[in-house]
């Protein structure tokens, strides 16, 4: 497939350049990508990365919950901020906030949520159902950020009958979005089946702007099978949800899968915890660093049985007791056997 890149005529595509010294980007994920975890991905990967999704409700009113998702530090760099919600004036009061608050790098509209809670808003997803008021979104967003990129992050539609990527893609670029990130699936099939790589290649040969595939990337393989896609970009979410280090493992040609120690993934945890530690404070940390810890050693020897002790550990004191025996008891070997599970 030959591909192309059309630059957004309404601005210059910072995006692009970005995505031409490393195609990786790590995707927006509610309650994954908080600063504690955006410091453990710096380690692995300096490409592209967003904050978690944020209403554009709750920052247009300054609410405090909704404006510490907002917080960011310099090793962040270069980071887009997530938003959603349903109306194009929200939009403009909430940048404006956004701009005054922490001047953001870049801006993503969320148009392929599918979870109930951000639908019944006429938010994510939904707005596939109503390309004129998404297209007024992009076009209040465009103008309140100026010459600050904008993206925006779609599915292929609301369901297999509805297929309407192509009308929205025309729509943000015509709206001035710098790039529009594909997921290739529907709202109705979630996260079940695969993704469709014929119509990510659909859309990335129909744009006038870069496209960035996302969905199942998991390893080299997939990765791959992505680029093959003709895209500009690639989008990893849920993948680095359980091996952070699956950035820097697929630009180094190998799986993520063996790629660390047992020594460095138990310096990994110890790492994450001080991290949220400082973030959520001593009395909050503890059940979120506890989620981390199992998707990490998920598919490692005698990690099943270690997960429920885990998850009724009442202290970080008995927590590090029961890892230093784990991963005593795992010795030095080589590398991390996980299995093929560990990434699903």
């Amino acid at each position: 497939m030959k591909q192309h890149m059309t630059e957004c005529s309404k601005s210059t595509n910072r995006i692009l350049r970005i995505l031409n010294k490393n195609k990786l980007i790590a995707a927006p994920l509610a309650g994954v990508t908080t600063p504690p975890f955006r410091k453990l991905l710096r380690k692995y990967f300096d490409g592209l990365i967003y904050t978690e999704m944020v209403s554009v409700e709750g920052v247009r009113r300054k609410a405090d919950r909704t404006l510490s998702y907002l917080s960011i530090t310099e090793s962040d760099q270069p980071i887009g901020v997530q938003l959603f919600g349903s109306k194009p004036e929200a939009y403009t009061e909430a940048i404006e906030v956004v701009q005054d608050y922490i001047k953001a790098e870049f801006v993503d509209i969320n148009m392929g949520c599918p979870v109930k809670k951000v639908l019944k808003s006429g938010s994510g997803c939904a707005m596939m159902k109503d390309p004129v008021n998404s297209g007024k979104i992009v076009a209040a967003a465009k103008k309140a950020l100026g010459d600050v990129p904008l993206t925006v992050k779609i599915r292929l539609g609301w369901d297999k009958k509805n297929l309407n990527y192509n009308e929205m893609i025309k729509i943000a670029y015509e709206e001035g979005a710098e790039a529009v990130t594909v997921h290739g699936r529907t709202k109705t099939e979630m996260f079940s089946g695969v993704v469709n790589y014929d119509l990510i290649a659909d859309a990335k040969a129909n744009a006038k702007l870069p496209i960035i595939g996302n969905g199942d990337v998991v390893d080299v393989a997939t990765y791959e099978k992505m680029l093959a896609t003709g895209v500009d970009g690639v989008m990893i979410g849920r993948g680095m949800m359980k091996q952070p280090w699956l950035f820097e493992s697929i630009l180094n040609g190998r799986d993520p899968s063996g790629y660390m120690t047992y020594d460095k993934l138990y310096e990994l945890i110890k790492e994450l915890v001080r991290n949220e530690k400082i973030y959520k404070g001593e009395m909050f940390f503890l059940e979120t660093v506890k989620k981390y810890i199992v998707w990490f050693l998920k598919g490692m020897p005698g990690a099943a049985a270690l997960r429920n002790k885990l998850y009724m550990c009442p202290t970080e004191t008995e927590m590090f007791v029961m890892l230093d025996e784990y991963f005593g008891r795992l010795g030095q070997s080589t590398m991390c056997s996980i299995s093929d599970d560990a990434v699903g």
